[in-house]
Order: C-alpha cells, then structure tokens, then sequence
C-alpha cells in the first residue's frame, strides 16, 4: 500500500497550496513544500529526535505544514496540539496543551519563534523540556529518504465528552483512509480543494490537507480566523478559481449565508463545486437550503451537498453520501427505543427541501466508505436489524490501534468485534443516520431523548441566536435532568422554549433554563458544545448567567439572585 508519504520524492510541480493572505492568494509549490519537509526531518535527525512522538505546537499553515510532513518524513510521530485562539486566554491553553503533552509523552516538541512563549509554558507546566523552536534558515541538505514509523499519528480528539484522548492512528490506517476518501469522493487531478478548518483536528488534517497532498491537488487554504473575518474569500476559492471541493461543518454553511453580501457573490462561477461535505455536527436541512438558496443564481448545484460522518477512532471518514446524488432527509416521529424501528414520517432531499420546524429532521450521512463496515447494535452489542435504533459499531481498516494510556481500560470501546462509537442512529436503506451521543440522552418513557435533538428545537425558537444554544442532560439526585442555556440578553424566546422542553420530556424531568453572556457554554478546541462540562457545572452550581427557569434548585452562580423569579416566569410560560 502506497504511505501518504511517496509523493515528496516525486512532487507535482504545477500544484501546490494557496496559502490565504488579506490582499490575495500565495501559491507554494508541492516541490517547494516537500523540500522543506526534508530540510525539517533533517533538522529533527540532527537534533538527535530519531524516535517517538513529536508534538506540534505550531500555529501559521504556512510552517505547520512542512512541520508535520518533516516529522513524518523523519520517521516519528506527529501529533498536533490545538490554536490557543479557540480557548478563552493563554492560562486555559496552557491547561489544555499542558494535559495534551501529558498524555502525549513526547520525545520533542517543536514549535516556531511566534509560539515559542506559550509552548515553553505548556512544556513547563508539563515537566518537559524546552521546546526545539525551528529557525528561520534550515538546513541546506535535506533528509535523504522517508522513514515509516508504525505510528504514523497521534490525533487528539476533540474532547466533546471529557478530555481529549490520544488516538493511535498507524501508518496503514492513515493510508487507507485518505484512499478511501479518494475512491468516496473520486478524486482526479482536475479537482480541488479548499478549507478553514483547523490543521489539529482530524477533518482539516487528514480530510482536507492530507487528502489533496496526497492526491496531489491545489489546495486553497484558509484559517478559521480567516473565514471568520472574510467568508466570502472561502467562496470566492469556489467561485473565482474554480475549486470542486470542500468540507464544513453545518455552522460554516450557516455562518457564510448570513455574512456574505450580495456584492461580494457577483460575478461569481459555482459551476465546477461538485462536492460540499458536511460533517462534525448535525447537519441542519433548513440551512443547507438556505445556503443553495443564495448560491442557486450563481451556478451552484444543490446536489453538490455531501454529508458524512467519521471520527479520530476511525482514522477519519466512515460513511458519506455519493457525490451528486443528494442525501435524503427523515423525520422520526418520536424518541426511539433501543432495538427498535425507528418511525418515519416524512421524507425530503437536503437542500432541495426547506422544513419549517427542524426538529426530528435527520440527514443521510450515507454508506460506508471503502473498506470499511457499519452496524447497530443494541446494549448487548448485538446487532439489531435495519431500521432499528442502537449504537454504531465499525470496523474495517481505518479503525485505529487505540489510545495512548497507561489504563488498559481506557481503549475499552476498541474491541474484536468492532469499534464501539458511542453514537446512537440507525441504518436505513443501507445509509447511516447519526441522532447523537449515547452519553449526551435521557430516557424518557422507555426512550432516549438526545440533548442534539433538542438543541435544534431550541435553536428554531423565535429570538434564540443561531449556535449560540446547549443542552446537556443527565441525572441528578436520582432524577433525570436538562439544562439548557442560551447565550442571549433577552428573554422573549422563554415561554416557547419552556414548551418544547417540557414536550420533549416529562415532568418527571427537573428543567434549568439559563440565559448567558456570549462565550459562556464551554467548547471543545473545533467548536462542538462540551455537555458533560456544562452538566458538571450546573450541578456545582459554577455555571454563570441568569437562571430564567429551575426545577431542580440552583445551578447557576453569581448574577443568579437577579434573575426572574422561577414562580413568575412559569406563570409568563403558562
């Protein structure tokens, strides 16, 4: 099997990356990036690094990505250490990559000069040596040839669900991955690419970057603060240069059909954007029809759009839609049992169908990928027939060996019989239907409710800003409970939030409603809700806002004795 590895021996010399820049695109040739991936694996030889992981503290594409290939190249380990933009200050990234070099233990950790401060902390904080910092010249003889090192990864997942976990991803996994996104996708060398997804996180890293080096494809290639200041620069890749392909989570949809002006999409070419993967999250039908909406007059195919699913524990990709044939859109009809059929009652065509109310609404993440196989299975681990509810278990080639951890228990989920996810959804038709996380529910009725199906509920509420909402849900004095919060100053959307909560469950549930400053729901380093986190918090009574609504006592701290009383405001939800 080919490594990800054999095409910096032989670059494609007309391809290579379009690194952002506020007054234009700056192309760096594949040749010219794989002669400074061997100048940096010479560099880590030199240095006496021949062996190990080596973490990767390095924020600026422009070096991160020689940085990662020399580190392979050398025959060591990469592991990326997330942006200290996605934490609230320089002391919670430190926390965050203190534990992250922790768990890693690794031989080295290199950096550049711009993050050399912050790094030298977590090293420290970590009781690691001082980072090796890459110079501004490197050395003139490049590494002689690519050493394969069994471990070809260590990614960190996101943290969604507790702290983030090494994932030991070996050499053939990382191979049949990229090459299974290749034969989804059919990548040619007339495609390309682009993305502002981060370069730590398994969808920017091995979807996108590794996927078009590997094919050897332009990549045009941003920041998620770049897209954040200008996402019309992320369309303009599509529309101006003609890129066929890309990937974003269902947010950078939304967020670019609501920022971008009309102006800026004028002269504007969709034509040749075949594929618009959607994954990371659940995929909001109203928005992608939003997003086709605005781009329908422009060229764009609405087909073009792409669900998937996939993981770290799985290299990356497991399922996704074929491109160009449309992904189909369910509504349940209430919360599923496990081992049970799943009730359909209405059908649709993602972005082609706009549903008024999202809620109960699923999208197709589609087939599984080559070499890679999908079931459900109920809590026994035994398999349920298709379209009935329970865990996803995968196995196939891309499942990785586990995670680094002295506690044999922790890879638990790694067993011979496939990879436990955690996720629950179904198979229908032969696709796969994501619902949410096993651990993010409640059963209700002798049904999981999950705390992703009523977070879109939340956010169809009148005067809920768009991504600015949570739910977490769990047990607490022997009693179910949910805590919802909202980042938002008013209180307008209350009654119609009380409603749907209070559908939803039953009132055996305690429901905490908590109006918050924005930044307030704590977040995983790619933006995903940390639930459990907010869960913990409320029930330490530490989460800060304004509780609007409680029936299970205090869960908030601070500006909590301001708040509406819990009397008044149910009889203004009555």
């Amino acid at each position: 099997m080919n490594t990800v590895l054999d095409w910096l021996d032989d670059p494609v010399p007309e391809r290579g990356i379009h690194y952002y820049r506020a007054d234009g695109w700056q192309l760096r040739g594949y040749p010219e990036i794989a002669r400074q991936a061997r100048q940096i694996a010479a560099l880590l030889t030199a240095e006496g690094v021949t062996r190990g992981v080596v973490s990767l503290q390095i924020e600026t594409p422009e070096t991160f990505v020689p940085a990662f290939l020399g580190t392979m190249y050398a025959g060591l380990t990469p592991s990326p250490i997330a942006s200290p933009v996605t934490f609230a200050n320089h002391e919670a990234y430190g926390d965050h990559s203190a534990a992250v070099l922790r768990a890693a233990e690794p031989a080295a950790v290199l950096t550049d000069a711009a993050m050399e401060p912050l790094s030298a902390a977590s090293c420290a904080k970590a009781g690691l040596p001082a980072p090796l910092v890459l110079p501004e010249t490197l050395p003139d003889e490049p590494a002689a040839g690519p050493r394969t090192a069994e471990l070809a990864l260590l990614q960190f997942t996101s943290g969604s669900s507790g702290t983030p976990k090494g994932v030991r991803v070996t050499a053939d996994n990382l191979a049949a991955n990229v090459a299974a996104i290749h034969g989804w996708l059919g990548v040619t060398p007339e495609d390309s690419c682009s993305s502002w997804l981060p370069l730590y996180h398994d969808m920017g890293l091995i979807g996108t970057f590794l996927g078009s080096v590997v094919a050897q494809i332009d990549l045009w290639l941003m920041t998620p603060m770049d897209f954040i200041r200008s996402p019309a620069r992320w369309l303009e890749a599509h529309g101006k240069h003609g890129v066929s392909i890309t990937t974003a989570p269902n947010f950078g949809y939304g967020y670019a059909t609501s920022r971008v002006k009309e102006e800026e999409l004028a002269g504007s070419d969709f034509s040749a954007w075949r594929v618009a993967m959607s994954g990371a999250e659940r995929v909001d039908a109203r928005v992608a029809a939003d997003f086709a909406t605005r781009l329908n007059p422009y060229g764009f195919r609405t087909s073009a759009f792409t669900p998937c699913y996939g993981m770290a524990e799985t290299t990356l990709a497991v399922t996704g839609v074929r491109p160009g044939t449309g992904a189909r859109i369910v509504r349940l009809a209430g919360a599923p049992a496990t081992g049970e059929p799943v009730a359909v009652d209405g059908t649709g065509t993602l972005g082609f169908d706009r549903p008024e109310d999202p809620a109960g609404w699923l999208s197709s993440c589609g087939r599984p990928v080559p070499e890679t196989a999908v079931e459900i299975v109920d809590d026994d681990g035994k398999p349920v027939p298709e379209g009935a509810f329970g865990e996803i278990r995968v196995t196939g080639s891309s499942v990785a060996l586990g995670y680094q951890s002295p506690d044999p228990d922790a890879s638990a989920p790694f067993t011979a019989a496939g990879l436990h996810t955690g996720d629950a959804g179904f198979l229908l038709d032969g696709e796969l239907y994501v619902i949410g996380r096993i651990g993010d529910s409640l059963k209700v009725r002798g049904r999981k409710v999950h705390a992703e199906d009523l977070e879109a509920a939340l956010a169809a509420v009148p005067g809920v800003p768009a991504g600015r909402c949570a739910v977490a849900l769990g047990s607490s004095d022997g009693r179910g409970r949910a805590v919802a919060v909202v980042e938002a100053a008013g209180e307008e959307w209350l009654p119609a939030a009380l409603t749907m909560l209070r559908t939803s469950l039953d009132a055996t549930v305690a429901i905490t409603v908590v109006a918050a400053r924005r930044g307030t729901i704590p977040r995983t380093s790619s933006g995903k809700p940390r639930r459990r986190l907010l869960f913990r918090l409320a029930g330490e009574n530490a989460l800060p806002g304004r509780v609007l609504h409680d029936t299970h006592g205090p869960a908030v701290a601070g500006t909590a004795s301001s708040a509406p009383s819990t009397e008044r405001m149910d009889r203004a939800a009555s």
